[in-house]
């Protein structure tokens, strides 16, 4: 056998391999310099993979016998793939010179002496192909332009390393072209791009298994048929002539292709290019033509799709809410959308290509870039088209694309957001009716003030205020009416301080609180206030209505009453309540004052449990008819049973459950118990004498509101109506006393806090049979126009005008003016409080219906009127 290098030489005269003739090879197969830079560019990103491949290879070798039986131990495999390794490697190394043509014929003749056959040669050529295409489709980012013309080139220079096998395998051993031949073409079959061969007059001649596959044609249905008749495809036939007579390859032609007799047709791109083969060595070559069919479908489902999802981008980008601009690398504005143009003034044509600084000013933009990579939301300002600023929030996303980097901002307008942030602070910080700070705010800027006062060794006064009897204000004009009177009220207030370093706040309801700085003494607190009661000298005009409202203020110190905000404001509200209490206007805060506060306090908690522990008495006072001395009815009046204090007068717990409202169901006692005791004395044999139970200004309002209490307003009165005589009616059903029994007394001051409503109540209860008295009758408005309108039966005077008759002109005169009054309106008059023999002798003889005080008897509990009664009858007369 000759060495190596010698049968190498002698292969490459018989087949002529100069450099010409290996230029002609490169040339025939197309093989440029635009392939070596692919192929080189392949071989950066697959250079670690050649191991792999040869492992594979050999791997592929070891599972069959024939071949196995050449590799007769591991050093040799290991050896062999190694060089294998080599040859993979090499194939895409892009130095395709001598050299390496005299290494692929060494390779050559190496495996025909080790008797490798050309099958399993070829086949490294297969398992190379089908481990690098999958890893070559990846590592091209799935791009199948970049991946079709890296294909093509790398087919060439396998088909240039096939050629010099075969040709070696020939001068080796003719024998071997016939299989070679064949593993050619399953080299062929399995290349992924369809491949056509046509004779030259455009007849097929044959057709790998990728193009049979693609448009559903068998070898035998296509081989030696016209292509005409084989593919339909507009200007496929003038092309291929024209690479026939020319020789000039045509690359990347599109078609839409399909087979002949169908209707379908397939988007594709073609490379049609020629190939001359001589069947003797004699002879010329005969042209043929060699078309590579690539199949578009999928590449243009991914242009499609990618047209689609670049259209719902920008339509969800132009509808968006939010501003969307992109920059380019170079960091000027590639895309600006509808919101943007909004937000920004600008239109899109005048914003294209303006730097992002334009509308996001520098430096915060650049700021912005460094830190994009965090998903967090930012905010900045941005710069509108006339120059004015604003805030907005971002965020941005990256995006690398072969030109560089390219940044999205999304980006919204918080100009309504901070103005909405600082209206929900205003309101977090202020009462909504007045606009004043609030508690809240008063107390923070009260312990800030406090804590820089203790730093200059300076005073701070609170003044606690609160409104007197706005409680019957409100319910007698209705929440709106008050709501008013509260906003002239803190308006009115606004007017006395300093503005900047005094606050005035609404504390809540009807009461407010001021804190004064800077002060020199109590004198200052002193003016302050006295201004406040100043201001409240003038009426204040609710629509038709004159109002005159007058307040209780508190005023404590720091750091004399306390050293801390909440305990400073104690002081000033405990202080406020005894000037209420006093009827002072106002009042300085003193340590004593925490007892009565106390005081107050368990008293209303232990009147709250009164009825509950049934500590509540009715007593029941007679009247008597002056002329015949005969009792005409009881008033019924009630007393306090406190199980600690004893008997407790109503003038000091009446007031208190005024107050807080525990009159209404005290009311409701009364009346029931009332009319219980009615029952009681029927039952004893007493004679039929009327009762009397006083409506208090609570209890009457709270019925008479009742409409606006459950959501219907004022001037719906006959809510107040329906809920008070059913009340009345229901105590009367459940006690079976029968109406003509009850009689109800109203002072003058509730019947004209609404005298609409009152006068449908009292006709409502007239029409019930029961009367209606006016008590202290003079101490009140004293309109007689009301009593025109209104089913009075009786006025009854008040004691404060029957105590001096006898010895005060002015008193009589008007206690004579009102029996004159009454009787000419044909009313009863029963005068209150009578005492004396000279003054029932003066109501007798001005011609007074009936009287009451302590003249016949004082109120009595139930179980001794009885016996007065009886008394009475047995000596015949009205003296107790």
């Amino acid at each position: 056998m000759k060495p190596l290098e010698e049968t190498v030489e002698a292969v490459m005269r018989a087949l002529g391999l100069d450099d010409a003739a290996v230029v002609r090879r490169k040339a025939f197969l197309e093989f440029t310099d635009d392939d070596v830079a692919r192929l080189r560019a392949l071989h950066e990103a697959m250079q670690t993979l050649a191991p792999d491949f040869a492992n594979a290879f050999y791997d592929h070798l070891l599972a069959f016998e024939e071949t196995r039986a050449l590799l007769p131990d591991a050093q040799t495999l290991e050896r062999l793939k190694r060089t294998q390794a080599v040859y993979f490697d090499s194939l895409t190394a892009g130095d395709y010179g001598p050299e390496y043509i005299l290494h692929r014929l060494r390779v050559g003749v190496a495996h025909q002496r080790v008797g490798l056959a050309p099958e399993w040669y070829l086949g490294a050529y297969s398992k190379y192909l089908a481990g690098l295409l999958p890893e070559l489709w990846q590592r091209l980012g799935k791009d199948p332009e970049a991946f079709v013309v890296t294909v093509q080139s790398l087919i060439k220079i396998v088909l240039l390393d096939m050629g010099l096998a075969i040709d070696t395998y020939i001068q080796a051993d003719r024998q071997t072209i016939l299989t070679l031949k064949e593993y050619a073409d399953i080299v062929f079959a399995s290349i992924p791009d369809g491949l056509l061969v046509l004779s030259s007059d455009l007849a097929v001649l044959s057709a790998n298994r990728a193009f049979l596959e693609r448009f559903g044609f068998t070898e035998e249905a296509v081989r030696g048929r016209y292509l005409m008749e084989v593919l339909a495809a507009d200007g496929l036939r003038g092309r291929a002539l024209e690479v026939l007579a020319t020789g000039a390859a045509q690359h990347d032609v599109l078609f839409s292709m399909g087979p002949a007799d169908g209707d379908e047709r397939k988007p594709v791109r073609v490379t049609l290019t020629g190939i001359r083969l001589a069947e003797e060595e004699e002879e010329e070559e005969e042209a043929r033509l060699l078309l590579i069919v690539e199949d578009l479908t999928e590449e243009e489902k991914l242009r499609a799709a990618a047209l689609e999802s670049e259209r719902r981008f920008r339509d969800l980008a132009e509808t968006a809410h939010d501003g969307i601009i992109m920059t380019d690398p170079q960091g000027k504005i590639a895309y600006f959308n509808r919101a943007a143009e909004r937000m920004f003034g600008y239109r899109r044509n005048q914003a294209l290509q303006r730097p992002i600084g334009t509308v996001l000013p520098e430096p915060l933009c650049c700021r912005l870039d460094e830190g994009l990579q965090h998903t967090r939301v930012w905010e900045t300002q941005g710069r509108r088209r006339d120059g004015a600023i604003f805030m907005v929030e971002g965020s941005s996303s990256v995006f690398e694309g072969s030109a560089g980097r390219f940044i999205t901002y999304v980006l919204r307008d918080l100009t309504e957001r901070k103005q909405f942030e600082r209206q929900l602070m205003h309101l977090a910080n202020h009462d909504p009716l007045t606009n004043l700070p609030n508690r809240k705010f008063f107390q923070e800027r009260l312990e800030i003030s406090l804590d820089e006062a203790a730093l200059n060794g300076e005073r701070v006064a609170v003044l606690f205020l609160d409104l007197d009897r706005f409680k019957l204000i409100n319910d007698t004009f209705g929440h709106a009416l008050g709501d008013k009177l509260l906003l002239m009220v803190a308006k009115r207030l606004a007017g006395c301080f300093r503005k900047g370093d005094d606050i005035l706040a609404r504390q809540g309801g009807d009461e407010f609180v001021v804190m004064l700085q800077g002060l020199s003494g109590r004198q200052d607190a002193s003016s302050v206030a006295q201004k406040i009661m100043d201001a409240f000298a003038h009426v204040f005009q609710l629509e038709n209505h004159e109002v005159f409202v007058s307040a209780s203020i508190g005023i404590a110190f720091y750091p004399s009453d306390a050293i801390d905000a909440g305990n400073l404001i104690r002081c000033a509200d405990s202080a406020m309540y005894q000037a209420k209490e006093q009827g002072l206007g106002y009042q300085f805060y003193r340590p004593e004052l925490e007892n009565l506060s106390s005081e107050r306090l368990t008293l209303e908690n232990s009147l709250r449990r009164a009825l509950e522990r049934d500590e509540l008495r009715l007593y029941y006072q007679p009247k008597v008819d002056l002329a015949s001395g005969t009792v005409i009815g009881l008033e019924a009046l009630l007393r306090w049973a406190h199980p600690v204090r004893g008997m407790i007068p109503p003038d000091q717990f009446v007031p208190l459950a005024e107050e807080t409202g525990l009159i209404v169901p005290i009311g409701e006692w009364v009346l029931r118990t009332a009319c219980l005791q009615i029952k009681a004395w029927q039952g004893e044999g007493m004679p039929l004498l009327p009762v009397a139970v006083n409506l208090s200004a609570r209890q009457f309002r709270q019925f008479s509101a009742s409409g606006e209490t459950e959501g219907r307003p004022p001037s719906d009165e006959a809510g107040g109506v329906h809920d008070l005589v059913e009340t009345i009616e229901r105590v009367l059903a459940e006690t079976g006393v029968d109406p003509s029994c009850l009689e109800l007394e109203i002072t003058e001051s509730i019947l004209m806090q609404n005298l609409s409503t009152a006068a449908h109540i009292l006709q409502a209860l007239s029409a019930k049979g029961m009367r209606i008295f006016i008590d202290d009758f003079g101490t009140g408005y004293s309109s007689l126009s009301y009593l025109k309108r209104l089913p009075i039966d009786t006025i009854k005077i008040d004691k404060s005008f029957v105590g001096d008759i006898t010895t005060d002109p002015d008193d009589a005169a008007i206690v004579s003016a009102i029996i004159a009054m009454a009787h000419s309106l044909r009313l009863r008059v029963v005068a209150e409080g009578v005492e004396t023999q000279e003054q029932f002798d003066f109501l007798l003889e001005r011609g007074c219906d009936a009287m009451q005080g302590y003249f016949f008897s004082k109120p009595l509990p139930a179980e001794e009127i009885l016996p007065l009664l009886q008394n009475a009858r047995n000596s015949g007369s009205g003296r107790d």
